[in-house]
């Protein structure tokens, strides 16, 4: 069973979004992840950037037919095209808009099996310039919305640099924060200076959670970010930490798991993100880090 806290927190500096890349190669495995950048575009008020490299250049109708677009799939949206090695264009798309994110399918029509990330997608999560979502393509999302962020937490300042923008995704998208604090049985102390240790009685957290949870919303409204209308909750569960978050996103029916994601990480930490990723029930939001965030207390 997962612990919880509420909380109230104070405002954030406004953030404007620009624009979202949505690169798609005419599979339909790629088109799923269009309703999520929709509605992630209307959140952010940013315009979608629908992207396709190819070894040729094409009409914008031509592309949409090879995209097998809809009328209402382009309403609103820019076409562009790239020619090249897709997952270097991709990045360079993203980097020359300064894109607020990229939002794509875990594999395209030539990607890897069920779960697993296609090598376009891989390649572009080792080099973008900026957040990422991945969207499972078995999952159906064609009304998808945000209700519920959930951003998993192990105490390091990295993790926690990943909730300003988590959160102000949230209050834009007028959805819950659920952030949901991991701690391993046995696992070895966190190395980053600043950690937020978790309650020592992993078995009987009620002594020591509601400390613990006014250390946490001290520190989280002394980092001086979240916006006013923010809707919070914070969960305290231990295990195998890809494990409890899969679990806890199927079971509160999560529509956004958010996670920072940390160039150099520990092996175990590599083989967390990418279980996730494998599991996930459904989009997740990857937030590139390339080291850890020295000097913030968390």
């Amino acid at each position: 069973m997962h612990n919880e806290a509420a909380a109230t927190i104070p405002p954030p500096a406004e953030v404007r979004a620009s624009t979202l890349v949505v690169p798609l190669d005419g599979s339909p495995e790629a088109a799923a992840a269009l309703p999520v950048a929709r509605a992630l575009a209307a959140a952010e008020g940013a315009t979608l950037h629908l992207l396709h490299v190819s070894s040729e250049r094409l009409s914008a109708r031509s592309m949409a037919q090879r995209l097998h677009l809809t009328r209402d799939q382009l309403d609103g949206t820019v076409l562009d095209q790239r020619t090249g090695q897709p997952a270097a264009e991709i990045v360079h798309q993203a980097r020359d808009l300064d894109s607020r994110l990229i939002v794509m399918s875990s594999r395209g029509v030539q990607g890897a099996g069920r779960g697993a990330l296609g090598s376009v997608t891989r390649d572009v999560l080792r080099a973008t310039p900026c957040p990422i979502v991945i969207v499972p393509p078995e999952q159906a999302f064609d009304s998808w919305s945000i209700h519920q962020i959930l951003l998993p937490h192990d105490g390091i300042p990295t993790t926690a640099a990943a909730i300003a923008r988590a959160s102000d995704l949230a209050e834009k998208a007028h959805a819950e924060l659920a952030v949901l604090h991991i701690a391993s049985t046995g696992a070895p102390p966190p190395g980053e200076p600043g950690a937020l240790m978790a309650p020592r009685y992993l078995d009987q957290p009620q002594h020591e959670w509601p400390v613990w949870a006014r250390e946490f919303m001290d520190r989280f409204v002394a980092l001086g970010v979240p916006p006013p209308a923010l809707r919070m909750r914070l969960f305290f569960a231990c295990g195998e930490p890809a494990d409890v978050i899969v679990e806890f996103a199927a079971e509160h029916h999560t529509d956004l798991i958010v996670i920072a994601w940390v160039a150099g990480w520990e092996p175990e930490q590599r083989t967390t993100m990418r279980k996730v990723i494998d599991q996930a029930p459904g989009p997740l939001l990857i937030f590139p880090f390339e080291e850890p965030q020295a000097g913030m207390m968390f």
